[in-house]
């Protein structure tokens, strides 16, 4: 059984998981997919077997197969069922910088020089972030109208960008080419537990490579935290315990952090913990993962009366996330993380890296690095723009959310989709975790007729609970579909339209 072919894979790297079922759907074999190393199984000649799988790179169709065929294959023809958009497919440019992160809580992060993101040396492009495994390190992802973005890698690790498509539009995202940690942590995030497991079954132990640097490290953080998923205290712990003898600072130290705190907590330790939490996080050792993030959110709302210390690192941090398997926030630099940022506030802070993605065969994009550039290169005419227009009247729209965590994952949503579709083109303000306000003086009425959308369809057409209250220069109007005198979604337009007249 041949894996699907996937750009830049090193030969034995998981690029996803598969099965094979027989006609009365008994599964007969479930195996992880290799680069380049065909998977043995022996079927009946002749008869037809149904082959499905995952793969976070390619899109993996059901396929019927004829046992004893020695190259049976996935159909991967990326039109049949996952068309990529024309948006997600056109050419985009932007630009890249790496960034150093602190070696002690008396430092910050530092951009390193262009040269830092070099070329990798294979068939599919991509760059690779030079460092040292002692100090984390970040890509910053910007261009355009977006707002940048940081990714804390593994030093040493193929990177690439990648066009997602979301609610508010495209984003560009950074991911590692191919890699097997990254397969396995994709599979965790958007919930295929039964291919997650599959995928570990590659797993053997810490791998030879030398440890804290690229895939080995990435697999390793995967499968504990496929531990934690699966509840297994004493399989995090033994993982944790194989870690002990390595020495000094380490790119997962956030990490390891987060899943020692798991581990505490799990055997009834309540508070040992904390001081590991206070020193990664003054050391700003983030975990590299969007899961080791979830994990260190969970145990912060869990305490009755947590660090204010910690929440004020945690918060806005868990507000700016981005849904990803490494961890990606947006912010103008790695240290500042922010749920939006304001347009002047968008041009890199040293010089970077430019690059150019172009549509390629089926869902496939084809990232080109340019030479270095300087900020001014890139931003000094949007840089202009955004200098205008005084803000002499107020006119805003309070939004509040319930008190349940999944309230607050919705409000913080909203306040993404208010920002990318360019309802606001500045940085929103969190009064308090429930409720956000977007300002909306000197916003145009296109903007204005987003924002109606987005309230109409995604806030009341969802029956999100919660309240919206718009303040005018004449008075308020509130705006809850939970209570017996809201005023109709119908009437929205006309309400952000009042002051216009």
């Amino acid at each position: 059984m041949l894996a699907p072919s996937v750009p830049a894979a090193g030969m034995g790297t998981v690029v996803g998981a598969a099965e094979i079922l027989d006609r009365r759907n008994h599964v007969l074999d479930r195996f992880p997919l290799r680069a380049d190393q065909p998977h043995s199984v022996e079927l009946r000649v002749g008869e037809r077997f149904l082959l499905r799988g995952w793969s976070p790179y390619v899109p993996l169709h059901r396929t019927l197969i004829t046992g004893g065929d020695p190259t049976a294959h996935f159909a991967t023809d990326a039109t049949a069922e996952t068309p990529t958009s024309d948006r997600g497919r056109r050419s985009t440019s932007g630009w890249l910088c790496l960034w150093q992160g602190p070696r002690s809580g008396v430092d910050g992060w530092v951009p390193l020089p262009p040269s830092a993101l070099r070329d990798a040396e294979m068939d599919a492009p991509a760059v690779v972030p030079i460092g040292t495994a002692e100090r984390p390190l970040a890509v910053q992802v910007g261009g355009g109208k977006r707002a940048p973005a940081c990714t804390l890698v593994p030093p040493g690790l193929p990177v690439t960008v990648d066009p997602v498509e979301g609610l508010a539009g495209t984003r560009l995202a950074l991911r590692p080419v191919a890699d097997s940690g990254y397969t396995l942590l994709e599979a965790l995030r958007r919930g295929e537990s039964l291919w997650a497991g599959t995928v570990a079954q590659a797993w053997r132990g810490l791998l030879p490579a030398a440890p804290g640097v690229g895939e080995s490290m990435l697999f390793d953080l995967a499968v504990a935290y496929l531990r934690c998923r699966q509840g297994d205290v004493d399989g995090v712990d033994e993982w944790l315990s194989s870690r002990s003898d390595s020495l000094g600072p380490r790119a997962d130290t956030g990490d390891i952090a987060v899943l020692s705190a798991w581990v505490e907590r799990r055997r009834g330790r309540r508070g040992s913990h904390e001081a590991a939490w206070r020193e990664a996080l003054d050391y700003w050792a983030l975990p590299l993962t969007g899961e080791g993030l979830g994990l260190l959110y969970e145990d912060l709302i869990r305490q009755s009366e947590p660090s204010r210390h910690i929440e004020e690192r945690v918060l806005p941090l868990m507000a700016a996330a981005h849904p990803s398997a490494l961890l990606t926030y947006t912010a103008p630099e790695p240290g500042e993380p922010r749920v939006s940022v304001r347009q002047r506030d968008r041009s890199p802070h040293g010089p970077v890296r430019g690059f150019r993605l172009a549509p390629q065969g089926g869902s496939g994009v084809h990232l080109t690095l340019d030479g270095a550039h300087t900020p001014a290169e890139l931003w000094e005419p949007e840089r202009a723009a955004a200098l205008e227009a005084p803000h002499d009247r107020e006119y805003r729209l309070d939004v509040r959310c319930g008190p349940r965590r999944m309230d607050r994952d919705l409000l913080w949503e909203f306040a993404r989709l208010v920002v990318d579709t360019g309802v606001y083109d500045g940085e929103l303000r969190f009064p308090t975790p429930d409720h956000v306000v977007v300002p909306l003086t000197d916003v145009t009425r296109l903007a204005r007729d987003r924002l109606a959308r987005i309230v109409e369809e995604w806030w009341f057409g969802a029956r999100h609970v919660g309240s919206l209250t718009l303040t005018t220069p004449t008075g308020s109007v509130r705006l809850d579909h939970d209570s017996a005198d809201a005023t109709g979604p119908l009437a929205l337009p006309e309400l952000l339209h009042v002051d216009e007249n």
